[in-house]
């Protein structure tokens, strides 16, 4: 266990790195699908007017 904790002690700017980058690519995806200029909608998010 000891071992487990001098481990991260040592690599923690790369696991910094690493959840940093992880984080932006999860961003960038959910900002791609939630992107509301594309016309390929589904029905429910189409506005019909009466």
């Amino acid at each position: 266990m000891m071992g487990l904790f001098h481990w991260l002690e040592v690599n923690a700017s790369v696991l910094a790195v690493l959840v940093t980058v992880g984080v932006a690519v999860l961003l960038i995806c959910c900002l791609e699908c939630s992107d509301c200029s594309k016309v390929d909608k589904d029905d429910l998010f189409k506005r019909h007017e009466v």
